[in-house]
């Protein structure tokens, strides 16, 4: 069996009872589960009407267990069977199922519905008064459809005008269905399908008119409508929606006798109409005239029919709502007993399966920490092993600095002493030239031995100090290279007389460097120059 089998009969029920038959003879001889679904899917189109919806719901239900997901046909099918046959009575029950069809449809990509089903979520919003929702779904609906399906790209056009007429933009609602009017118009022969919408786009066309308030073109687009629709019986729902509209035109036009025709229409047919919904409006319709024209005997006995009417058609609701609940109870209880009994042997797979996993993460996590405990040990005595180098060079730095200090205290008496030779020598005239010759040669050899021995002191730093003057300029850029020189004597926390010294410039000079080096590396005075610099 295959869609293209069901589509040209699905209004017939003598020849969808035929197929029917068919394939549960098939399944009764061969017991393939394949023609059980298809007897199954076919039954469905045996309760086709607004008084049989009810009987469909069983059927679809049991459809999705056979199926179990085997065929995507179906499950996009039922669930969207489903979505519509709760459409009205339980919208938000009714969304699950779409959601659930367009998303296998979306998987698959195959566009069984597709198309439809964004039309059927459009509606949806349409209904919930998400205008804005229902217009990009309209759309979706529109950029999925065949070039060739002009019955359903029409009915996007009258969606997309019902819309915008909700939102109250009548004029774009007229432009949007006059172009569905006209996809049709043009179409050399009409199906019935075809014909009916563009009778239904012309009557919404003259509605909007006569929100509009352009009563001409309303009254030629209603009874237009309205004198396709009034001698079919199985179009009386639309006759009334006309009828309706037709008979507040009229009033508002003051046309008594076309309205007195309208009623007259309504109280031929409104007995062979068999929904309740449809009934309960025409009598309303003829009640309200009656009011109006102050016709209290008939307005007493419409009343009463319409009480009626109105109690039979809320025991209907009731007794259908029942029998809703309880087949979907039925259901749901059978569904929550496989799945009970699912989850049982899946839980007790599942507990085989963490204790494993439980013992796998255990050995893992042993291993781990034992790994972590070795690397911390190793960590520990690479730590107490630099400790202890770092003590050792911080003591050798300590003494470093003690011998620069004493050599350098030690340069400046001997300076001393060589300027006072001097100057006692161009004092006195008669010391002997040679002896005091002598003592300035051995001071002079003192100063050479003791700039050696700093030199050497500098000299075994130089790698620290070289690092320590790189890491300095890319922190403050704006160092010279004599500031950054500088500072390594500043780190030593020498005095301006002991750099003037070693440099051969004046305390002044050196006092000077300090404040200018301190303005760049401790601009706010946060801190002293001398712990800035340690802490590089």
């Amino acid at each position: 069996m295959t869609e293209e089998e069901i589509k040209p009969i699905v209004s017939d029920p003598k020849k969808i009872r035929l197929l029917y038959d068919r394939e549960l003879k098939k399944y009764k001889k061969s017991n393939d589960l394949k023609y059980l679904m298809s007897s199954k899917y076919l039954e469905r189109f045996l309760y086709i009407g607004e008084d049989n919806n009810i009987k469909q719901v069983p059927l679809i239900y049991e459809l999705l267990k056979l199926n179990d997901s085997k065929s995507e046909y179906i499950s996009i099918s039922c669930n969207f069977a489903l979505a519509l046959q709760f459409e009205q009575n339980s919208p938000e029950f009714g969304l699950k199922f779409l959601d659930d069809a367009i998303k296998i449809d979306e998987r698959y990509g195959k566009k069984y519905f597709l198309p439809h089903l964004y039309h059927a979520k459009g509606r949806w919003f349409y209904n919930a008064k998400k205008y804005s929702s229902a217009i990009y779904y309209f759309n979706k609906s529109l950029q999925n459809l065949n070039k060739d399906d002009l019955l359903y790209i029409a009915s996007m056009y009258n969606n997309f005008g019902m819309t915008f007429n909700k939102l109250g933009k009548q004029g774009k609602a007229i432009q949007q269905t006059l172009i569905g009017i006209n996809i049709l118009k043009n179409k050399a022969i009409l199906t019935n399908e075809e014909r009916f919408l563009m009778n239904l786009m012309i009557a919404n066309a003259g509605a909007y008119y006569y929100s509009l308030k352009d009563y001409s073109n309303a009254e030629t687009f209603l009874c237009n409508a309205f004198e396709f629709f009034k001698d079919k019986e199985e179009f009386y729902r639309n006759s009334i929606t006309i009828s309706e509209q037709l008979f507040s035109l009229f009033g508002t036009t003051k046309q008594h006798r076309k309205k007195e025709k309208v009623i007259n229409f309504l109280l031929n047919v409104e007995s062979k109409v068999n929904s309740y919904p449809n009934r309960i409006r025409a009598n309303s319709i003829i009640q309200q005239y009656y009011a109006e024209t102050n016709d209290f005997r008939n307005l007493k006995i419409i009343s009463a029919k319409l009480f009626d009417l109105n109690n039979s058609y809320d025991l209907k609701s009731s007794r259908d709502a029942g029998k809703t609940a309880d087949v979907l109870n039925n259901y749901m209880v059978q569904d929550i007993n496989q799945k009970y009994n699912f989850k049982i042997h899946d839980q007790e797979r599942k507990n085989r399966f963490f204790l494993i996993l439980s013992l796998l993460i255990l050995i893992v996590l042993i291993l781990f920490f034992r790994s972590i405990k070795n690397k911390n040990r190793a960590e520990k005595e690479h730590i107490k092993n630099q400790k202890e180098i770092l003590e050792q060079d911080l003591l050798l730095q300590r003494e470093r600095n003690k011998n620069m200090r004493l050599n350098l205290n030690l340069k400046i008496e001997t300076e001393k002493a060589f300027l006072y030779n001097l100057k006692r020598t161009r004092m006195s005239k008669n010391i002997e030239t040679e002896e005091i010759l002598k003592d300035l040669y051995i001071q002079i050899n003192n100063l050479i031995r003791i700039d050696k021995k700093n030199y050497d002191f500098i000299g075994e730093s130089s790698f620290e100090n070289n690092l320590f003057m790189t890491n300095l300029s890319k922190k403050f850029p704006l160092l010279s290279t004599k500031e950054l020189k500088l500072c390594v004597y500043f780190k030593l926390n020498l005095s301006s007389k002991e750099i003037s010294v070693l440099e051969d410039i004046t305390e002044g000079s050196v006092r000077v460097f300090k404040a200018r080096i301190n303005s760049k590396v401790n601009p706010d005075k946060s801190g002293k120059l001398f712990d800035i610099l340690n802490n590089i």
